[in-house]
């Protein structure tokens, strides 16, 4: 029983060991920023786990008896001091010692490094390009959008003239309806006083 935890442990650390060498290795170097940062934590935290399972691991070779541990002790030795020079590459790491663009420098030298440093500017540049691309477009819908606004406002200046014009053409005939029938009211006095007239003089020669 002791052999097979012991072994499920081993299993475990060598996955966890292969992963954080990785990172360090072929991932790291090739990372900034916060990516940089989040793969190292990554990293930190398995090679904790790696050596928790280490001592997980001396407390089972304590049950295993004879030949399955005495070919366990070199292992356990091994993943001792393998664990603990991933840590010194991990912290070197942490501290810019691990910088893809420092490595560099030191092996290819400065004529790879100002290609390095070309090969970004180039980046930089395109990036600007894009930048100012979206900032003229940005710019054209802020003019479109103005424009809309600005025949907006004068259609509805026009409508309101509209309206103005309709509103005066309507008192204009109010007027008119009212004269009118004012006109009509005199004829009907006129007729009304006629027939007055019309029925004294019938009266007198009657």
């Amino acid at each position: 029983m002791s052999l097979d935890l012991f072994n499920n442990y081993e299993s475990e650390y060598t996955s966890l060991v292969a992963a954080a060498r990785n990172r360090l290795t072929a991932t790291l170097p090739e990372l900034s920023g916060t990516s940089r940062s989040t793969a190292l934590r990554e990293t930190d935290r398995e090679l904790e786990d790696a050596q928790e399972l280490v001592g997980q691991m001396e407390m089972e070779l304590l049950s295993l008896q004879g030949p399955e541990r005495s070919r366990a002790a070199p292992r356990m030795r091994q993943y001792k001091a393998e664990v603990e020079q991933l840590k010194r590459e991990a912290r070197k790491a942490a501290q810019g010692l691990g910088n893809y663009e420092n490595n560099r420098r030191a092996l290819l030298g400065d004529a790879a490094a100002r290609i390095g440093e070309n090969s970004a500017s180039t980046e930089d540049s395109s990036l600007d390009s894009d930048h100012r691309t979206r900032l003229l477009s940005g710019n054209e819908r802020l003019e479109r959008g103005s424009q809309r606004l600005q025949d907006s406002h004068r259609i509805a200046i026009e409508t309101e003239a509209v309206g103005a014009n309709i509103l005066n053409d309507l008192r204009a005939q109010r007027e008119q309806i009212v004269n009118t029938r004012d006109v009509l009211l005199q004829g009907e006095s006129h007729i009304d006083r006629s027939q007055r007239t019309l029925r004294t003089m019938t009266r007198r020669y009657a």
